[in-house]
């Protein structure tokens, strides 16, 4: 890349999050941010009743202001694109008042459906000069006609080896984990395993809306997400890490093929085991450095397989780890696609309004 670009970056920034990774691969490049992070203006860690209610009616006021810190940037003319994580808060209006001012507008969109966070995204999708997308079934359409495809990755910062004590591996060392948000499909999968060994088998699950689940299922819920380091620890000291993957939402055609834990997993020092899909083959050796499962019944036969067989646990993990280090699988090969991207069009060329 021939320029240093300053980058107006609206995301997320606790430790562990995507958005934080690919700011990081940003600087890491040698461009500048100016970040403006919605969680600042809306919280998303708010869990009793009483504060989710309060978030609730407090939406519309949050978004306001959220919106009026970013269009305050509009006049920085020294800033040379924005580049929007997700953008459930960031309102059409907003956007059109960079784009008023020559400025290029991106999105990076790590999530399946458009619709799941509320109107905005979707009402603001037209707008963008550019959509970055992790799903590659995510394809141009009326509304979406510049789209490019992005892999995830991991934050070196975050998901790392941990030198831990006895007492820190004894509290997060479980036979089975996983981290990841509730969906009735994630739900089934693992209610196979639960009923297959329930009284025996240590399995924990960290994320959001478990609260959902059955009982038998919920009371394996940590009752909250993972963070940061954390990460790192529930990963590298579960004997099992699972990849369960979204399933499609009614804006696709598909669920996911792979998910930001296929590489964070493995660059933890954890030991994968994956939905198996064609793309998690194109990054991954499957059965050496990542192992997989095609249905329940093939999960509970290899989650059984693989507590027996401790060695070969280790040496994929091992072979998982190496791969995502010699392989550099970080965000960087997003930001540099995103920043390439902006080099070769141009302020008003192809626009979409």
């Amino acid at each position: 890349m021939s320029d240093s670009y300053l980058i107006l970056y609206l995301g997320a920034d606790w430790w562990g999050s995507d958005a934080r990774a690919l700011a990081i691969s940003l600087r890491e490049l040698g461009h500048s941010l100016i970040e403006v992070n919605y969680e600042d203006y809306f919280p998303q860690t708010w869990s009793t009743w009483g504060l989710r209610l309060a978030r609730r009616l407090l939406r519309t006021s949050c978004a306001r202001e959220f919106n009026a810190a970013v269009a305050a940037q509009a006049d920085n003319t020294a800033i040379d694109f924005v580049l929007v994580f997700k953008g459930m808060l960031l309102e059409p209006g907003t956007v059109l008042a960079f784009r008023n001012k020559k400025i290029p507008v991106y999105c990076f969109y790590p999530d399946v459906s458009f619709t799941a966070h509320g109107n905005n995204i979707s009402a603001c999708l037209p707008l963008y000069d550019g959509i970055f997308t992790t799903k590659r079934f995510h394809r141009p359409s009326d509304r979406i006609k510049k789209i490019e495809h992005v892999r995830h990755g991991f934050d070196p910062h975050v998901h790392r080896v941990l030198q831990v004590s006895d007492k820190v591996r004894n509290y997060y060392e479980r036979d089975v984990s996983f981290v990841g948000c509730w969906s009735p499909k994630k739900e089934a999968t693992i209610q196979a395993i639960v009923d297959q060994k329930p009284s025996l088998l240590k399995l924990q699950i960290w994320g959001a809306g478990w609260q959902r689940a059955g009982e038998s299922v919920r009371k394996r819920w940590q009752g909250r997400g993972a963070f940061g380091d954390e990460l790192a620890l529930v990963y590298q000291n579960s004997k099992i890490n699972l990849g369960l993957l979204s399933e499609a939402a009614s804006d696709t055609t598909s669920g996911d093929q792979v998910t930001a834990r296929t590489w964070q997993v493995p660059a933890s020092g954890g030991f994968l085991l994956h939905e198996a899909t064609t793309e998690l083959a194109e990054y991954f050796i499957p059965g050496k450095e990542v192992a997989t499962f095609n249905d329940t019944a093939d999960l509970t036969r290899k989650v059984k397989y693989f507590l027996e067989h401790e060695s070969e646990r280790q040496q994929t993990a091992a072979a998982g780890y190496e791969r995502c280090v010699a392989s550099n699988y970080t965000y960087a090969a997003a930001a540099k696609t995103i920043c390439q991207y902006h080099e070769s069009h141009p302020v008003g060329k192809n626009k979409n309004v």
